[in-house]
């Protein structure tokens, strides 16, 4: 066998290996590189229409509280002010929240004694809300369901897609928008996913849909949570 066998073969071998690898990179989609559907011009923005008696109609906690600038993709900072209903309970809901919350220097948000603070400076809404649930599930000693809706967060209204989606997403909620166009910015569903249904909640109540051309009969409000069933 001529000499330049010895360096030929393992060069082929390694070639023939790079190119299977080519070949599975291909086949197998890299979740980390799905690139985000870039948001909507936001030229008419909703109103947040549940403003309780006795709450302010802007999201200004206090006199001092500073105007700062809000990506609903990025983290949560110092000065953001944060408008919330938290609900209690799922198929019998009781509202146990409702205001208007800055977060703090130290990046908290301190609900007072009887509720506790929760730590969200440098979170991402989605991980505010897992935050803000447990603070006051534990704070207030509740065993049933507890649900965080964020309507605004710097007097820009925000809904939320979550559950069977590829990452959980906060969007600004513009006038006519449609709960299919929110999960299509959102990016859809997991890939490969199968499923079809979804949950509008609102105020804590759970509406079911078929699809989401059937969900399209509910135009989303400030504070919604669109949720894609992981199971239907």
């Amino acid at each position: 066998m001529p000499s330049f066998s010895k360096t030929l073969l393992p060069a082929l071998a390694l070639l023939t290996g790079l190119s299977a690898c080519a070949t599975v990179k291909r086949l197998t989609p890299d979740l980390t590189k799905i690139p985000v559907p870039p948001m909507p011009s936001f030229s008419t923005l909703k109103k947040v229409t549940r403003i309780l008696p006795g709450m302010p109609d802007s999201d200004k906690a206090a006199e001092d509280d500073p105007q700062m600038p809000f990506n609903s993709r990025g983290t949560l900072g110092y000065g953001h002010t944060l408008r919330l209903h938290v609900y209690e309970g799922s198929r019998s809901t009781n509202r146990i929240y409702n205001g208007v919350a800055m977060i703090d220097s130290s990046g908290v948000i301190d609900f007072g004694d009887e509720i506790g603070s929760a730590k969200i400076g440098g979170a991402t809404l989605p991980e505010a809300v897992a935050a803000l649930t447990s603070t006051f599930r534990v704070g207030m000693r509740i065993t049933r369901p507890v649900t965080v809706h964020i309507l605004s967060v710097e007097d820009v209204p925000v809904v939320s897609i979550t559950g069977d989606v590829i990452k959980d997403e906060f969007i600004p909620a513009w006038e006519d928008m449609t709960i299919k166009q929110a999960v299509t910015v959102a990016g859809g569903r997991k890939v490969g996913s199968t499923n079809q249904g979804i949950y509008l909640i609102r105020e804590g109540q759970r509406r079911y849909y078929p699809s989401l051309e059937a969900a399209d009969e509910r135009e989303p409000e400030p504070g919604d949570i669109i949720y894609l069933s992981p199971d239907l």
